[in-house]
């Protein structure tokens, strides 16, 4: 956990070097990255029970596709129980450019997903880690 704690520091402090698309200047922060991905996240809402919202923005290199549609870039609403360490997502938007741009695209088939906990040291670790760090800030 300090190693994924450590990671999640730097890479707040320092989006703008790392950052390819600049989502940064539009209220993103870059939380972590792959060989061809990068993520982004922006706090939405918060209510009293320690559910959280937030969005991630997933930036891809390369073309991918979802149910017929090519895209680049999605846009994904999740809630995150801080007091559990659950998240879901609640809502999924498909860009066909990179950095949110482009034509946008919600599947039909899309369904909320369960409430699950993430994996150590996993993609939603980080995510949830960011999504409720203001909650062991305050």
């Amino acid at each position: 956990m300090r190693a994924l704690l450590t990671a999640l520091s730097i890479l707040v402090a320092a989006p703008a070097a790392a950052a390819p698309f600049g989502l940064e200047k539009a209220g993103w922060t870059l939380v972590t990255a792959s060989d061809d991905t990068w993520v982004y996240m922006r706090h939405h809402a918060h209510a009293e029970d320690g559910v959280r919202k937030a969005w991630t923005a997933y930036d891809s290199d390369k073309p991918l596709r979802r149910d017929g549609f090519d895209f680049r870039s999605v846009e994904s609403l999740s809630e995150f129980d801080c007091r559990k360490g659950l998240s879901r997502v609640v809502d999924e938007i498909f860009h066909d450019a990179p950095g949110l741009a482009g034509k946008s695209w919600r599947s039909p088939k899309f369904v909320v997903t369960p409430w699950a906990a993430p994996a150590p040291e996993s993609v939603g670790a980080i995510r949830i880690a960011f999504a409720c760090r203001a909650i062991t800030q305050t």
